[in-house]
């Protein structure tokens, strides 16, 4: 297994341990957890790092790296739900769209006869959902229940969501647009 396939499969040990955090009520776990989601974040991009620069892309990497920012982000969004901090329905939509795009690019996959890389607008949706969702998940330890905090809280939280929500539906859309012969020629 190469150093790059470690990494994410350390991404991807790092999702439970990650919740496992959020299941205590206290405002110390919420921290590790909400540090443990920015460390798990920050092996996306140096397990691409070391897969492109030792020349050692494979076809598990290509499966498991997506695989894994999605368990992760994922995770997080329903962790925030819990949290109140972010509305049902926008998680259902990001789980949704995961969801999907996961089944088309299976889809495609098995048509084409190779594992369908990630596009740039799945990059950028994977990078704002990480960053925005690391925002979220330090604004919930602060502890700091004041009526001046709470009242701006709703409205940075539903800010951030409104650009996650946008780069989510819109990377989505891409790709459907992008493959939609496949799932035209996929009917029986």
């Amino acid at each position: 297994m190469t150093i790059a396939n470690k990494i994410t499969v350390l991404r991807i040990i790092l999702v439970p341990v990650f919740i496992v955090f959020t299941i205590p009520d206290a405002t110390w776990t919420r921290f590790v957890a909400a540090s443990i989601f920015v460390i798990a974040c920050a092996t996306d991009p140096l397990d691409g790092y070391f897969a492109r620069s030792r020349n050692e892309v494979s076809v598990l990497g290509t499966f498991l790296d997506p695989l894994a920012d999605k368990l992760l982000t994922m995770s997080a969004f329903v962790v925030m739900v819990k949290y109140q901090i972010v509305a049902a329905w926008m998680a259902i939509i990001i789980v949704g769209r995961e969801v999907t795009i996961t089944g088309l690019r299976a889809i495609v996959s098995q048509q084409i006869g190779t594992v369908i890389p990630a596009n740039r607008w799945g990059k950028i949706k994977t990078l704002v959902q990480m960053v925005g969702g690391s925002i979220l998940l330090f604004m919930i330890p602060s502890g700091d229940y004041s009526p001046e905090v709470s009242l701006r809280l709703p409205l940075i939280a539903n800010l951030i969501m409104s650009v996650i929500l946008a780069a989510t539906v819109w990377s989505g859309w891409v790709y459907v647009k992008e493959y939609k012969d496949y799932l035209i020629t996929s009917q029986p």
